[in-house]
């Protein structure tokens, strides 16, 4: 894998694990809006982690499409060592 498509495998590795963490607070959010369906905050809090899953997950979409070789793809672990904290970082840059 060339430059280019590792900095796009390290960016999926980013983003696969932002929509992760995503899902988690989004479970979270959900049961705060069972346990209380009147609470308008806590709908919005919904919603908002809603439109920035599927903003994500169009970005990892797009990301892959641009992949050189397609099945070379960096995936998420959430079961990683602690050395994928770093990874992740590295995306940014």
């Amino acid at each position: 894998m060339d430059d280019d498509g590792s900095v796009i495998a390290r960016r999926l590795a980013f983003f696969e694990r932002e929509l992760d963490r995503m899902g988690d607070a989004a479970d979270d959010a959900e049961d705060e809006l069972r346990l209380n369906p009147t609470d308008t905050a806590a709908r919005r809090q919904l919603e908002a982690i809603y439109a920035l899953a599927g903003k994500t997950w169009s970005q990892i979409l797009e990301l892959r499409a641009r992949q050189p070789d397609r099945h070379a793809v960096i995936r998420y672990d959430r079961d990683a060592d602690a050395s994928a904290g770093r990874a992740w970082r590295q995306a940014l840059g």
